[in-house]
């Protein structure tokens, strides 16, 4: 039996992340046909990657999960300030003040922005020294690491621990750091790239010109919830109104201020007892509004019966590398209405047939009308069948055993 490491920045059951539950998923999968270690730090959120679980070896359905301690805190100021001074070291042609001939000259010393690239990533955090002691001492033991989200510490310094044996799934998409130079070098790296949709590949392709390292679009296997709640979903949410829904961070990174802002003007132009129910941890304040619910962190039974319940599944994400919420939503053939801003999110749209996509309020507003007021058996349909058609895990456990016997195989 082959023995595989995944390294994520946060990892538990408890953990609210869709990398990171992309992770706790595949870990669980590939347990059955292999020996499976976690590598991760010991932070719940990522807002501070301060301490919560001990640093320790636990099993987790199944999972040999290694914590290590974060040596500090997020140092927000510290990478601010050296992501400014990456992004002006890196372009000299926005430099003021120098001639060319110096400009020039100081750009291509480069000690500058090599020192500044080692700098972001223990300042972005999860700073896990031990974590990459660790993968020095003991990489032998495996015959492939997958390294996962391509934003945080332990993925930028455990690449460069051995690249040849590495699996690099970035989860990456159009959002700044990714324009920053030390990820240049870091996404050519490794022996084999996993994608998670077709609209990564083609914008880390053409970001990093490194088609040709082995790479395949994987995605994840999708099935629909067998287990829901006890309760009624009146129950759940204390009403039997209709509602549309939201499942993930709650964050102004996630678009969610503007969400906020557009179906509270929504109500106000249709009046309706039509609610918003949020799912997912909190990092910024939710408006007081007699429609908004706030359903907090939730289990898996009772996620799934607010799913099944919902008028539609609302995405208002501008920054998506997959979205797996809105795959299992689809799953239940329930529409979502999605952010067109995203590609990723566009795509499954546009591939599925089965929601609606916005780019302004007036496109909103007719969206949830439309779901509200017409049939929708048929988009539920198309639902179904877009997960089962692309999205199914026998093709995905393929795609990563194919994946791992060709770094672990030296081909």
């Amino acid at each position: 039996m082959k023995k595989i490491a995944f390294i994520v920045q946060r990892y538990g059951v408890e953990v609210n992340g869709g990398a990171e539950y992309y992770c706790r998923i595949m870990a669980e999968r590939l347990a059955k046909t292999y020996e499976v270690d976690v590598l991760t730090s010991c932070a719940l959120e990522y807002v501070t990657w301060a301490n919560w679980y001990q640093p320790e070896t636990v099993m987790i359905n199944g999972v040999r999960v290694h914590r290590f301690a974060t040596e500090y805190e997020r140092q927000v100021k510290q990478s601010s300030r050296i992501e400014h001074k990456l992004k002006k070291w890196s372009r000299p042609e926005e430099w003021e003040g120098f001639g060319w001939l110096k400009m020039w000259a100081r750009a291509l010393v480069g000690k500058t922005v090599r020192r500044y690239s080692r700098l972001w990533p223990k300042y972005q955090g999860p700073y896990t020294p031990d974590l990459i002691d660790y993968l020095k001492k003991n990489h032998q033991q495996y015959d492939a690491m997958i390294f996962i989200t391509y934003l945080y510490y332990p993925t930028i310094a455990g690449l460069n621990v051995a690249p040849k044996k590495s699996i690099f799934i970035p989860t990456a998409h159009d959002e700044p750091p990714i324009y920053l130079p030390l990820f240049r070098p870091l996404f050519k790296k490794p022996r084999a790239i996993l994608f998670l949709t077709p609209a990564e590949k083609t914008f880390v392709n053409r970001q990093f010109q490194n088609d040709a390292i082995y790479n395949d679009v994987v995605g994840v296997g999708i099935e629909p919830a067998t287990v829901v709640s006890d309760k009624s979903v009146a129950e759940l949410l204390g009403t039997a109104a209709d509602y549309v829904l939201y499942i993930g961070r709650i964050d102004v990174a996630k678009g969610c201020d503007a969400l906020f802002e557009m179906f509270t003007r929504y109500k106000q132009a249709n009046p309706s007892s039509l609610k918003l129910v949020l799912v997912g941890q909190s990092f910024m304040p939710i408006p007081e509004h007699p429609d908004f619910i706030a359903a907090g962190f939730v289990d898996e039974p009772t996620k799934a019966s607010l799913l099944a319940g919902a008028k539609a599944l609302i995405m208002p994400s501008p920054y998506e590398s997959l979205s797996m919420v809105t795959l299992e939503s689809f799953a239940v053939g329930i529409p979502v209405i999605a952010n067109a801003d995203c590609a990723v999110l566009r795509d499954h749209i546009e591939g599925s047939q089965a929601g609606y996509s916005y780019q302004n309020y007036d496109q909103f507003e007719q969206a949830i009308n439309q779901v509200l007021t017409q049939d929708t058996t048929t988009m539920a349909d198309n639902a179904r069948s877009y997960v089962q058609q692309y999205y199914t895990w026998s093709a995905v456990l393929a795609k990563f055993d194919k994946a791992v016997n060709y770094v672990a195989n030296g081909r």
